[in-house]
């Protein structure tokens, strides 16, 4: 083994040791009745959203007008419609095959999501399913910028009427009058799905009329490390260029405001394995986008006020909402890049999303092809790697014996003409011809010891935030997510990188320094690979024991190299000097 492996070793661990400082980052529970009047509205900032075109501009926080409560008369529709009263805020329970959802009849507003399929990690619920909504803040807020006067929804008492579709899909109609205008919210869920279809409506709208939606000021934390869940806690949108953006809660200091133009192909608050998700058809895109920053507890940045504009068209507005996991599968079927909205990378993103996307498309299929649980797949996705290098690791390898086998004479070379650059370059050259070599020969021998390394740092990034491996056990590992508790996988790969590194060293020329790194590096990378998680430390101790068998036979035949005897090259002649 030569410099070159530990070069390709050293660069895994600078890559390793810099990122995290560069990025800091089932039973069902009831959904029970909650008393809509402690749903308090979004406080209002005062300050304008834009607009998506001249002339067409909503104000965030415009005086809002209210309406007096109304009783509506029951009524029966289709044989299937249950009428509410509007007198009193009630709580509708509607649930689906993934989850639990819970509006209240005042504002039409969703108070409680439980995603029944997957647990909460909290110490305080263990045996719950996962919950979206916080307790101190409604998950959506609705608005009408109608005229110069914004009806707040959350202020309005509506009445119900539900149905179902003809597949048997249920369907919300919340309906009132507030300031004049009737205004109507029909929520229709799609089977076997987190989506919901939204459609508002206010009657005699006039033209410029837009529906502002709050995002949810947050989301509940369902993990065991609650701070690091927080600090997920982002925004991310899509313009109709396609460009897709992030924004952390912690990137806006308390009362700084962040303006983002439309058109906007969907927004989500999300954390590090849910989210809330609102995306437009293709013609009825979002307008425009507001950020505020809200007080921090502590250092946390726990809140923040998003207000998305949505322009009404004919009186009406459509959206669709998703909430639930960061399935990549499922975000990938949906589109418009949602998949992304929790992006890999940080600010190189752009570079890293491809890996990702081709690694979690590997694993998912192999996952469903197979059979098999993440963990085995993580063990086969190891070896097929070093089999699909292993050419690339025999070139690297041969040239790197016979780079070996020309030290001594490519050293004699360098001595003799050092005196004359030229020359000396000139028949290096030569040399590397009469073996068949090229100068870069000796780059392209490390070449195949790096390219593991995006596969190696895409999987880090996949397992930081990657619901698919959230919760999964494999053998003794509770969480391939999680870090080993009894600390086996990453002393597992500290030794089989030692024991790759020995046998490499077998009949290599003597090299202090690479018989320093030999200990070093293993050394190194176990300690930085501690913490990490399991499944990563998996990956790689499997890639290092499936390359062993390559390495040894290597050996052997590095054995059997004797160096290349030196050749003799004559010197130039020595310019007689004239006597005068």
């Amino acid at each position: 083994m030569d410099k070159r492996f530990f070069l390709a070793l050293l660069l895994t661990a600078i890559v390793i040791v810099g990122t995290p400082f560069l990025f800091p980052n089932s039973r069902r529970t009831p959904v029970r009745a909650v008393d809509s009047t402690q749903v308090h509205p979004r406080t209002d900032s005062g300050a304008p959203i834009g607009a998506a075109a001249p002339g067409n501009q909503a104000a965030v926080a415009a005086p809002v007008a209210t309406a007096p409560a109304a009783t509506a008369p029951a009524a029966t529709v289709g044989g299937s419609t249950t009428v509410t009263s509007a007198a009193r805020p009630e709580t509708t329970v509607v649930d689906t095959r993934l989850a639990t959802y819970a509006f209240s009849s005042q504002g039409a507003a969703p108070i409680s999501i439980v995603l029944d399929s997957y647990p909460s990690r909290r110490p305080m619920a263990r045996g719950a399913s996962a919950e979206l909504v916080r307790s101190t803040s409604p998950l959506v807020g609705y608005r009408i910028a109608v005229g110069g006067d914004t009806i707040a929804l959350a202020r309005t008492p509506l009445s119900l009427q539900r149905t179902t579709t003809p597949a048997g899909a249920p369907v919300l109609n919340y309906s009132g009058n507030s300031a004049g205008h009737d205004v109507r919210l029909t929520y229709t869920f799609v089977p076997d799905s987190f989506l919901v279809r939204v459609v508002a409506a206010v009657t005699g709208a006039p033209a410029k009329s837009t529906l502002l939606i709050d995002l949810p000021r947050g989301l509940q934390s369902n993990e065991a490390d609650t701070l690091d869940d927080i600090n997920h806690l982002g925004v991310s949108f899509r313009t109709s260029r396609g460009d897709v953006t992030s924004v952390g809660f912690s990137k806006l200091d308390t009362g700084e405001v962040r303006i983002e133009p439309g058109p906007l192909d969907w927004v989500a608050t999300r954390d590090k394995y849910f989210l809330v998700a609102f995306r437009t058809p293709p013609k009825q895109p979002f307008s425009a986008l507001r950020l505020a920053g809200e007080p921090r507890v502590g250092k946390s940045a726990r809140d923040i006020n998003a207000t998305v504009a949505l322009p009404l068209q004919a009186g009406a507005a459509t959206f669709e909402l998703y909430a639930g996991p960061q399935d990549f599968a499922r975000l990938q079927r949906l589109g418009n890049d949602l998949d992304q909205v929790n992006p890999y990378g940080g600010w190189i993103h752009g570079a890293v999303q491809p890996f990702v996307t081709i690694v979690m498309r590997a694993l998912l299929w192999m996952k469903h092809t197979t059979n098999l649980s993440y963990g085995w797949v993580l063990v086969l996705f190891g070896v097929l790697i070093r089999l699909a290098l292993w050419p690339l690791n025999q070139r690297a390898m041969r040239t790197s014996i016979a780079m070996q086998r020309l030290q001594p004479e490519l050293q004699a070379i360098q001595k003799k003409y050092k005196e004359d650059p030229r020359r000396q370059q000139e028949v290096i050259m030569k040399v590397y011809k009469d073996h068949g070599m090229s100068p870069l020969s000796p780059l392209m021998g490390c070449l195949p010891m790096l390219l593991p390394m995006p596969v190696l740092y895409a999987l880090y990034f996949v397992f930081q935030n990657t619901i698919e491996f959230r919760g999964v056990p494999f053998l003794w590992l509770p969480d391939l997510s999680m870090r080993d508790p009894y600390y086996i996988t990453p002393l597992l790969m500290g030794l089989s990188m030692y024991v790759m590194s020995w046998i490499g060293l077998k009949a290599a020329p003597p090299n202090p320094q690479a018989k320093v790194m030999s200990y070093m590096m293993p050394v190194m990378l176990t300690v930085l690979f501690l913490n990490l998680a399991s499944g990563l430390n998996l990956y790689y101790a499997v890639q290092n024991i499936a390359a062993l068998p390559q390495q040894w036979l290597l050996a052997r035949e590095r054995q059997k190299v004797a160096p290349v005897a030196v050749v003799s090259v004559p010197a130039a002649a020595p310019a007689v000097k004239r006597r005068s």
